[in-house]
Formats: C-alpha cells, sequence, structure tokens
C-alpha cells in the first residue's frame, strides 16, 4: 500500500504567501545615475572636502553650528552662485514650466 500525499506544509508566520515574480522587481534603468545625482555627489562631497581642509588649519570651523551652515550654504549658495554668473534665474518663476516656451502672442 502506498502512502496518500501529505499537504505542503503552510507558509511561516510573516512570510508572504505568494512570493512575487521577478518581473515586479525595479527595472534597473531605476538604478543608475543621471547627471543629477553626480551634481549633487559631487556638492556634497566637494562640501565635506572644503569644510575638513578648512578646518585643519581654523580650528573654529570645528562647531556644531558652523559645520551645517557651512554644509547649506556650500550645497545651495554654490548652484545658485553658478545660475547667477550664468544670468539665470535662481528660482523658477511661479506658474511657468521650466523650459517651457509661451504660447501667447502678446
Amino acid at each position: 500500500m502506498t502512502e496518500p500525499s501529505r499537504p505542503a506544509p503552510p507558509p511561516e508566520p510573516g512570510s508572504p504567501t505568494n512570493p512575487p515574480a521577478p518581473t515586479d522587481a525595479p527595472a534597473a534603468s531605476s538604478k543608475r545615475f543621471t547627471r543629477a545625482n553626480y551634481i549633487d555627489f559631487f556638492l556634497y562631497a566637494s562640501a565635506a572636502v572644503s569644510y575638513i581642509g578648512l578646518s585643519i588649519w581654523n580650528k573654529w570651523l570645528l562647531d556644531w553650528i558652523v559645520g551645517p551652515f557651512w554644509l547649506v550654504a556650500w550645497v545651495w549658495g554654490l548652484p545658485a552662485l553658478v545660475k547667477l554668473v550664468r544670468h539665470q534665474p535662481i528660482r523658477p518663476q511661479r506658474g511657468r514650466a521650466v523650459g517651457a516656451e509661451s504660447t501667447s502672442d502678446s
């Protein structure tokens, strides 16, 4: 005589009942670095290097107030300074999409 087949054991608590298919994973293109990612990395890395480099000679820069101020001023101020030199608006105008052309003939 043969034994009757046993049912599959129940899933462990907390595990999904239906594991996601490989096609449900995020696309590989979402993991690519864009130009904006490189610019952000450059801004934060250059802020850290310049802060550490200047604080070697000026110990008063090693402060809980000066450090965050340095980071914000560098990451926000450097792109704003570049836009100012290029005669570009620092903030986009309200009500208009960035780079959109005006369609009115006025």
